[in-house]
């Protein structure tokens, strides 16, 4: 949810609460304003009636009382239950529907040596036609405040984050190889100025580490290739001396292994630096069948050496775009790695379909956290290589957009290239 919806809805909703609550609240308070203004009329017109209790001479004067005020009625006392206070009772009306509510008080009263119960009523249909009214009054001007409270609050809002958007698409865009950096937009408010300010700064100081790093390894990488190339050269013309013994010989040996393994950390090390620079094209049609099939072709005399048999099963005409030569060393780094981790007359199997390419092999659990095995010079006990070999296979998958992992199961390592 975007954080101007995530406002405004939690906005929305409050606002609603409140209204909701707000309803039955007004509802009841008004009603009882009402009924409290109605009671004291009646309370009023109750204390006249002895004015005109006085006028009363005969029967025929009471009739004309009755006859005379319609919200009056005069009741025997001994037909009717007296009630102190006011009451709302429901009664039919002559000519209308149903009944309608009324507000009666009551008051004892003696006339013409008789004891009589005069009630006193007020209609309540008034009173809720005006309840009704206002409330709709206030419904209307309640859905108006609100649609116009939502509708100001999200503009002013679009508004006032406008900068924070800018800004995040400043991040989103953000490109190390750049040239230059620039600013992002200027705003008048002073967190949201800050916080570019800082952007900015961390986006200028991120690009020059990235570029002193970048050329580090470049110039690292290219300065250590002259000094292996002396050493080399000065231990052939050392190898050329009549004089030297069977133990110097062998030391000999050993400094050339040791420079054949700075060579190949030194090149894969480069290789890692320009991938990671992008300095390769991603757009070569190719299939992975064939390309599996040359690199089973090419580590073919380390297979024979050590006995081992390759079974390849893939699906016709899978393919991949991408870098062809990349995706080669990917799949030349899994199949080496196995065939090294395998012991002499093993089986090694390369599964290709449509949705993944397996690469497994037999032989012991690891003995590091696996985890870890795709990270820069991990290896495990009495393991050969420098550490890179995988963490080129998982460079190289991750900028073709492929997820590589491995699992150990049943007596076999597998290696899972999918996406």
């Amino acid at each position: 949810m975007k954080l101007l919806n995530y406002t405004s809805v939690r906005y929305l909703l409050f606002t609603a609460l409140i209204f909701l609550i707000s309803i039955p609240v007004f509802y009841v308070v008004l009603n009882r304003i009402f009924i409290h203004a109605i009671d004291r009329d009646l309370y009023q017109q109750a204390g006249e009636i002895p004015l005109h209790q006085n006028h009363i001479r005969s029967e025929s004067d009471l009739a004309l009382w009755k006859t005379l005020d319609n919200d009056l009625e005069i009741i025997p006392a001994d037909s009717v239950k007296f009630l102190a206070g006011p009451f709302t009772e429901q009664r039919t009306v002559p000519g209308k529907e149903g009944k309608q509510d009324f507000r009666i008080l009551q008051k004892k009263i003696h006339m013409l040596g008789k004891a009589y119960v005069v009630q006193i009523k007020s209609s309540l249909i008034e009173k809720e036609d005006l309840v009704q009214t206002i409330l709709l009054i206030q419904l209307s001007l309640f859905f108006l405040m609100l649609i116009g409270a939502v509708g100001i609050n999200y503009f002013i809002n679009k508004k006032v984050w406008s900068p924070f958007y800018n800004t995040l698409f400043f991040l989103k865009n953000f490109d190390l190889e750049k040239t230059a950096i620039g600013m992002p937009e200027n705003t008048p408010i002073q967190e949201f100025l800050q916080l570019n300010h800082s952007v900015h700064q961390l986006a200028v100081g991120v690009r020059n580490a990235y570029l002193s790093q970048k050329e580090f390894a470049e110039n690292a990488s290219h300065e250590l290739q002259t000094p292996l190339a002396v050493l080399r050269s000065k231990l052939e013309l050392l190898l050329q001396e009549k004089s030297l013994s069977q133990s110097q010989s062998m030391l000999i040996d050993d400094m050339y292994k040791v420079i054949d393994q700075l060579e190949i950390l030194n090149n894969n090390l480069l290789f890692l630096s320009k991938m990671e620079n992008s300095q390769f094209a991603f757009n070569e049609r190719f299939d992975i069948g064939q390309v599996a099939a040359e690199v089973a072709d090419e580590l073919s005399f380390m297979m024979d050496a050590k006995s081992q048999k390759l079974t390849m099963h893939h699906d016709t005409n899978v393919s991949k775009s991408g870098n062809k030569s990349l995706f080669k060393v990917l799949i030349t780094n899994l199949l080496r790695n196995a065939i090294q981790h395998s012991a002499k007359g093993s089986i090694i199997s390369i599964q290709i379909t449509e949705t993944h390419t397996t690469i497994a092999n037999p032989g012991e659990p690891l003995n590091i956290n696996k985890e870890s095995i795709f990270n820069r010079f991990t290896k495990g006990e009495n393991q050969r290589g420098n550490g890179l070999g995988l963490a080129i296979a998982q460079k190289i998958a991750t900028l073709h957009h492929l997820r590589l992992d491995y699992a150990y199961r049943e007596g076999r390592h597998e290696f899972h290239i999918s996406g």
